[in-house]
């Protein structure tokens, strides 16, 4: 009775910590909005699994529930004819399906009982899947804070979170297309900063091992996204002389890397023997006609274009930029590693064909990243509320950071709101005109919609495959 009851006191003395409150917070949204974000109705369309998502998730009931076969065509499933395959193999891999699975099999094991399709699309598989991804997030979020507590009080921590979720674009893909790859990755990316954090505080197997494994699966999911491998590399390195330390390091400790290594290529080998047994071929280039243009990048309008700019749709983001010059000495990873990958990643993901993402809210591939760039966030939240000694100045830069945070965040709800419900932002045509018609409106008369489809500016996708006219 004792030990429970310091659980119990333990447990209440937790869940009256900001960053705790924060947490506890966004799952109750979760519950009380669900109905609201889902850009399903389950009685009409019960489920999301379309285009991308229909193309990660495509293993499970292929494997499961369609003996194997990736072909729908005879099956009573929502299955899209124009969606990500090439001669019936999915355009993804499987990691996606592997993080899917623990619901998957809880959605089967519903659909069983209620005697609903066991095909893998009827209700019960997309409810289980939708609130496993709200998990995730909400997971990754634990994972953050746990991290950032390592160099911040409470309340920085809690702001940050705040502002992480309510703030950004990872507010729409967690509540509202949560079942696409950008909360799953921000989930993963924080796991990967909190592991790398404790195996260089003391290099443990267990460590090495989710290390490996998480790596492994960033890349199967995205594989632009690996490069947060850098963050590990160069952690304690902000020196030629600390490069060599940690290099001499690494060979001390080559057991712990090369398991790292080991565990990332094991996740590859089920998806190798996958294409070998579809294509003949262990190696198979499934993104058929797309590219990167790499001496094109679309720098401009990837961060700022009235289409898809990152800090155009992001700009709490700003903050996060202005972040990386507060990011104090005693922090292992220096600002200048901040900023060269966030740059690396800003240029990789203009050259890409097509530098907008498909029919998307915002700059998406760029959702991920706010789990390493919520640190020079948060330091710089922390420069606000303890560096100035001034009191005036001290009060100025805190009203003033509260303001613009407060209305970023507004900003951010107002157009993901604008985006899902009132279909008002549109997935990939709008324009600068459109952009400041629909400005912090919610109400619109009749007449509206036709100057709104004049307005718009479709993409010409297949300019852009062959490399002309990106710019637009």
């Amino acid at each position: 009775m004792r030990k429970i009851s310091e659980l119990l006191n333990s447990f209440q003395e937790s869940i009256k910590k900001p960053s705790i409150l924060v947490i506890i917070f966004s799952a109750c949204f979760a519950f009380w909005f669900l109905d609201i974000w889902k850009p399903y109705n389950t009685a009409k369309k019960g489920n999301n699994f379309i285009y991308d998502v229909f193309g990660y998730y495509s293993y499970l009931p292929a494997t499961f529930c369609n003996n194997g076969s990736f072909d729908w065509h005879n099956n009573e499933t929502n299955y899209n004819p124009y969606g990500p395959f090439n001669n019936h193999v999915p355009k993804y891999t499987y990691g996606m399906s592997l993080m899917y699975s623990p619901f998957f099999a809880l959605g089967y094991k519903i659909a069983y009982n209620q005697k609903s399709p066991l095909n893998g699309f009827s209700e019960p598989f997309a409810t289980a899947v939708r609130w496993g991804s709200i998990f995730y997030v909400l997971l990754g979020l634990f994972f953050l804070r746990k991290f950032l507590l390592f160099y911040f009080n409470e309340v920085v921590t809690a702001i940050t979170l705040v502002a992480a979720l309510f703030g950004t674009m990872l507010f729409l893909y967690t509540y509202s297309q949560s079942e696409l790859t950008h909360g799953y990755l921000f989930t993963l990316f924080s796991v990967f900063l909190y592991l790398t954090y404790k195996w260089h505080e003391k290099q443990k197997y267990r460590y090495t091992f989710f290390i490996g494994f998480v790596i492994g699966l960033i890349s199967l999911i995205r594989p632009t996204d690996v490069f947060i491998i850098f963050f590990f590399i160069f952690w304690n390195v902000k020196s030629g002389l600390d490069l060599k330390t940690k290099t001499l390091f690494f060979l001390k400790n080559y057991k712990h890397i090369l398991l790292i290594m080991l565990m990332a290529m094991l996740l590859w080998i089920p998806q190798l023997i996958f294409y070998k047994y579809h294509t003949g071929n262990y190696f198979y280039f499934s993104y058929l006609g797309e590219r990167f243009y790499w001496t094109d990048p679309q720098i401009l309008n990837i961060l700022f274009s009235y289409r898809k700019g990152w800090i155009t749709y992001t700009p709490m983001i700003v903050l996060a930029f202005i972040g990386f010059f507060f990011i104090k000495k005693d922090f292992p990873v220096s600002k200048w590693t901040f900023i060269i990958i966030t740059t690396i990643m800003v240029y990789i993901f203009s050259c890409w064909w097509d530098w907008g993402f498909g029919g998307c809210f915002g700059a998406r591939p760029f959702c991920q990243q706010i789990a390493f760039l919520a640190i020079p966030l948060a330091y710089f939240i922390d420069f606000v509320l303890y560096s100035p000694k001034k009191f005036i100045l001290k009060g100025i830069l805190t009203l003033c950071t509260m303001i613009y945070m407060f209305s970023a965040i507004c900003l951010n709800l107002g157009q993901s709101y604008q985006y899902h419900v009132m279909m008002k932002i549109h997935v990939w045509s709008m324009t600068k005109k459109v952009y400041w018609d629909v400005f912090r409106t919610y109400q619109f008369n009749d007449d509206y919609q036709y100057q709104y489809w004049r307005d718009l500016k479709e993409p010409d996708f297949e300019k852009y495959a062959n490399g002309s006219d990106r710019n637009h």
